[in-house]
Protein backbone atom coordinates (compact mmCIF):
# COMPACT_ATOMS: atom_id res chain seq x y z
CA UNK A 1 0.00 0.00 0.00
CA UNK A 2 1.27 3.33 -1.19
CA UNK A 3 2.64 5.41 2.18
CA UNK A 4 0.94 8.45 3.14
CA UNK A 5 2.46 11.99 2.02
CA UNK A 6 2.18 15.30 4.08
CA UNK A 7 -0.09 16.94 1.49
CA UNK A 8 -3.23 13.79 2.77
CA UNK A 9 -2.40 13.56 6.08
CA UNK A 10 -2.92 16.95 6.11
CA UNK A 11 -6.08 17.35 4.29
CA UNK A 12 -7.61 14.41 6.12
CA UNK A 13 -6.60 16.24 9.30
CA UNK A 14 -8.03 19.52 8.55
CA UNK A 15 -11.46 17.62 6.95
CA UNK A 16 -11.52 15.78 9.97
CA UNK A 17 -11.84 18.26 12.35
CA UNK A 18 -13.55 21.26 10.25
CA UNK A 19 -16.67 20.90 12.03
CA UNK A 20 -15.19 21.53 15.45
CA UNK A 21 -13.84 25.09 14.44
CA UNK A 22 -15.50 28.36 14.09
CA UNK A 23 -15.87 29.82 10.97
CA UNK A 24 -12.84 32.37 11.31
CA UNK A 25 -10.34 29.03 13.03
CA UNK A 26 -11.81 27.37 9.75
CA UNK A 27 -10.37 30.12 6.97
CA UNK A 28 -6.95 30.36 8.98
CA UNK A 29 -6.51 27.03 8.98
CA UNK A 30 -7.39 26.51 5.62
CA UNK A 31 -5.33 29.09 4.16
CA UNK A 32 -2.01 28.03 6.32
CA UNK A 33 -2.52 24.73 5.23
CA UNK A 34 -3.29 24.59 1.61
CA UNK A 35 -1.36 28.03 0.59
CA UNK A 36 2.12 27.15 2.55
CA UNK A 37 2.32 23.73 4.21
CA UNK A 38 0.75 21.28 0.93
CA UNK A 39 2.69 23.44 -1.68
CA UNK A 40 5.69 23.34 -0.15
CA UNK A 41 6.40 19.69 1.86
CA UNK A 42 3.02 18.33 0.60
CA UNK A 43 4.93 15.77 -1.86
CA UNK A 44 6.50 14.47 1.23
CA UNK A 45 6.43 11.26 2.88
CA UNK A 46 4.86 11.63 6.37
CA UNK A 47 7.37 8.88 7.21
CA UNK A 48 10.35 10.66 5.81
CA UNK A 49 9.97 14.12 7.08
CA UNK A 50 12.44 15.18 9.65
CA UNK A 51 13.15 17.95 11.73
CA UNK A 52 15.46 19.10 9.04
CA UNK A 53 12.84 18.57 6.60
CA UNK A 54 10.92 21.04 8.89
CA UNK A 55 13.28 23.43 9.67
CA UNK A 56 14.14 24.18 6.16
CA UNK A 57 10.07 24.48 5.53
CA UNK A 58 10.44 27.54 8.21
CA UNK A 59 12.96 29.06 6.34
CA UNK A 60 11.59 29.15 2.84
CA UNK A 61 8.77 30.32 4.32
CA UNK A 62 10.60 33.48 6.23
CA UNK A 63 12.78 33.77 2.92
CA UNK A 64 9.52 34.40 0.80
CA UNK A 65 8.16 37.12 3.04
CA UNK A 66 5.97 35.48 5.69
CA UNK A 67 6.00 37.26 8.82
CA UNK A 68 7.72 35.72 11.96
CA UNK A 69 3.66 35.80 13.89
CA UNK A 70 2.23 33.97 10.51
CA UNK A 71 5.11 31.19 10.58
CA UNK A 72 4.59 30.32 14.28
CA UNK A 73 0.78 29.90 13.13
CA UNK A 74 2.16 27.23 10.75
CA UNK A 75 4.56 25.67 12.88
CA UNK A 76 1.96 25.30 15.72
CA UNK A 77 -0.94 24.05 13.42
CA UNK A 78 1.69 21.37 12.20
CA UNK A 79 3.02 20.46 14.99
CA UNK A 80 -0.55 19.66 16.05
CA UNK A 81 -1.54 17.91 13.20
CA UNK A 82 1.82 15.36 13.17
CA UNK A 83 0.76 15.16 16.90
CA UNK A 84 -2.28 13.19 15.90
CA UNK A 85 -0.04 10.93 13.14
CA UNK A 86 2.00 10.15 16.02
CA UNK A 87 -1.32 9.11 18.05
CA UNK A 88 -2.25 7.02 14.96
CA UNK A 89 0.81 5.39 14.60
CA UNK A 90 1.71 6.62 11.09
CA UNK A 91 4.69 7.72 12.71
CA UNK A 92 7.10 7.02 15.54
CA UNK A 93 7.81 10.91 16.43
CA UNK A 94 6.95 14.41 15.49
CA UNK A 95 9.51 15.94 13.69
CA UNK A 96 8.18 19.60 13.83
CA UNK A 97 8.68 19.39 18.03
CA UNK A 98 11.65 20.92 19.24
CA UNK A 99 12.25 22.93 15.84
CA UNK A 100 13.08 26.68 16.28
CA UNK A 101 10.84 29.46 13.85
CA UNK A 102 13.56 31.76 12.19
CA UNK A 103 12.99 35.35 13.25
CA UNK A 104 13.08 37.11 9.95
CA UNK A 105 12.89 40.91 9.25
CA UNK A 106 9.19 42.55 9.53
CA UNK A 107 8.07 44.28 6.84
CA UNK A 108 7.22 48.14 7.20
CA UNK A 109 4.00 48.89 6.85
CA UNK A 110 3.01 50.87 3.85
CA UNK A 111 0.80 54.01 4.58
CA UNK A 112 -1.12 54.56 1.77
CA UNK A 113 -2.36 58.34 0.86
CA UNK A 114 -5.76 59.72 0.88
CA UNK A 115 -5.70 59.38 -2.67
CA UNK A 116 -4.82 55.24 -2.55
CA UNK A 117 -7.04 55.20 -0.36
CA UNK A 118 -9.77 56.45 -2.65
CA UNK A 119 -8.60 53.76 -5.35
CA UNK A 120 -8.97 51.00 -3.27
CA UNK A 121 -12.25 52.07 -2.49
CA UNK A 122 -12.97 52.55 -6.12
CA UNK A 123 -11.79 48.90 -7.00
CA UNK A 124 -13.98 47.58 -3.98
CA UNK A 125 -17.06 49.40 -5.56
CA UNK A 126 -16.50 48.15 -9.11
CA UNK A 127 -16.29 44.37 -7.88
CA UNK A 128 -19.33 45.02 -5.89
CA UNK A 129 -18.00 44.97 -2.29
CA UNK A 130 -17.77 48.56 -0.97
CA UNK A 131 -20.26 47.41 1.78
CA UNK A 132 -18.14 44.69 3.78
CA UNK A 133 -15.01 46.68 2.99
CA UNK A 134 -15.66 50.26 3.96
CA UNK A 135 -17.47 49.02 6.92
CA UNK A 136 -14.69 46.98 7.87
CA UNK A 137 -12.29 50.12 6.99
CA UNK A 138 -14.35 52.74 9.06
CA UNK A 139 -16.29 51.18 11.85
CA UNK A 140 -13.80 49.37 14.30
CA UNK A 141 -15.23 46.53 13.57
CA UNK A 142 -12.13 43.12 14.05
CA UNK A 143 -12.49 40.76 11.13
CA UNK A 144 -13.96 37.93 12.84
CA UNK A 145 -16.88 40.41 13.82
CA UNK A 146 -17.56 41.82 10.42
CA UNK A 147 -17.67 38.12 8.72
CA UNK A 148 -20.36 37.34 11.77
CA UNK A 149 -22.01 40.60 11.52
CA UNK A 150 -26.00 40.10 12.08
CA UNK A 151 -28.51 42.47 11.16
CA UNK A 152 -29.87 42.27 14.38
CA UNK A 153 -26.85 44.04 15.53
CA UNK A 154 -27.66 47.10 13.30
CA UNK A 155 -29.73 49.81 14.69
CA UNK A 156 -30.90 51.75 11.55
CA UNK A 157 -31.93 54.79 12.99
CA UNK A 158 -29.03 55.72 15.43
CA UNK A 159 -26.85 54.59 13.01
CA UNK A 160 -24.56 52.41 15.25
CA UNK A 161 -23.58 48.64 15.72
CA UNK A 162 -23.72 46.42 19.28
CA UNK A 163 -21.32 43.55 19.26
CA UNK A 164 -21.35 42.25 22.79
CA UNK A 165 -20.72 45.19 24.99
CA UNK A 166 -18.82 47.28 22.13
CA UNK A 167 -20.86 50.03 20.84
CA UNK A 168 -19.91 51.22 17.73
CA UNK A 169 -20.98 54.03 15.97
CA UNK A 170 -21.41 54.27 11.90
CA UNK A 171 -20.89 57.48 9.91
CA UNK A 172 -23.29 58.05 7.51
CA UNK A 173 -21.98 56.77 4.48
CA UNK A 174 -21.34 53.51 6.04
CA UNK A 175 -24.68 53.36 7.25
CA UNK A 176 -26.40 54.01 3.94
CA UNK A 177 -24.59 50.77 2.56
CA UNK A 178 -25.34 48.81 5.19
CA UNK A 179 -29.32 49.55 4.40
CA UNK A 180 -28.66 49.30 0.63
CA UNK A 181 -26.94 45.79 1.53
CA UNK A 182 -30.56 44.91 3.78
CA UNK A 183 -32.31 45.43 0.80
CA UNK A 184 -30.50 42.80 -1.04
CA UNK A 185 -30.56 39.52 0.79
CA UNK A 186 -32.37 40.55 4.10
CA UNK A 187 -33.69 36.88 4.33
CA UNK A 188 -30.56 35.85 5.79
CA UNK A 189 -29.50 36.90 9.30
CA UNK A 190 -26.09 38.12 8.25
CA UNK A 191 -24.98 41.42 7.11
CA UNK A 192 -22.14 40.26 4.45
CA UNK A 193 -22.48 37.32 2.00
CA UNK A 194 -19.73 36.46 -0.16
CA UNK A 195 -21.45 36.87 -4.00
CA UNK A 196 -19.57 33.31 -4.92
CA UNK A 197 -20.55 31.12 -2.50
CA UNK A 198 -23.53 32.79 -0.94
CA UNK A 199 -22.68 32.27 2.62
CA UNK A 200 -20.57 34.18 5.25
CA UNK A 201 -17.17 35.61 3.84
CA UNK A 202 -14.51 32.81 5.20
CA UNK A 203 -11.58 34.38 6.59
CA UNK A 204 -8.78 33.41 3.46
CA UNK A 205 -11.81 34.06 0.43
CA UNK A 206 -11.62 38.04 2.84
CA UNK A 207 -8.06 37.56 2.19
CA UNK A 208 -7.50 36.86 -1.43
CA UNK A 209 -10.29 39.29 -1.79
CA UNK A 210 -8.26 41.94 -0.08
CA UNK A 211 -5.16 41.22 -2.42
CA UNK A 212 -7.53 41.00 -5.32
CA UNK A 213 -8.74 45.15 -4.73
CA UNK A 214 -4.93 46.25 -3.64
CA UNK A 215 -4.00 44.35 -7.19
CA UNK A 216 -7.21 46.61 -9.27
CA UNK A 217 -6.23 49.49 -7.67
CA UNK A 218 -2.13 49.08 -8.42
CA UNK A 219 -1.27 49.65 -4.68
CA UNK A 220 1.50 47.74 -2.39
CA UNK A 221 0.57 45.44 0.27
CA UNK A 222 -0.88 46.32 3.14
CA UNK A 223 -2.38 44.47 5.79
CA UNK A 224 -6.51 45.02 5.99
CA UNK A 225 -6.24 45.61 9.63
CA UNK A 226 -3.43 48.04 9.29
CA UNK A 227 -5.17 49.81 5.90
CA UNK A 228 -8.06 50.45 9.00
CA UNK A 229 -6.02 52.01 11.33
CA UNK A 230 -4.97 54.39 8.35
CA UNK A 231 -8.44 55.07 7.74
CA UNK A 232 -9.17 56.03 11.29
CA UNK A 233 -6.39 58.06 11.32
CA UNK A 234 -7.34 60.10 8.52
CA UNK A 235 -11.21 60.01 8.30
CA UNK A 236 -12.06 58.19 5.41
Amino acid sequence: MQEITVGEWTDRWFMDHVCRWNASTEGGYQNLIYRHIIPDIGKKKLSELTKENVQSFYGRLVNNGLSTRSVWCVHLLLRRALDEACRERLIEYNPAKGCEVPEGAEHETNLLRIGQIQRYLKAADEHGVLPIIYIGLTSGLRQCELFTLLWANFNVQRRFVLRGKRLLTLNEKAAALLIEEYKRHSEKPQVFINPKTGEPYQLHEFYYLHRKLLSTAHLPWVPFRDLARRCMEVGI
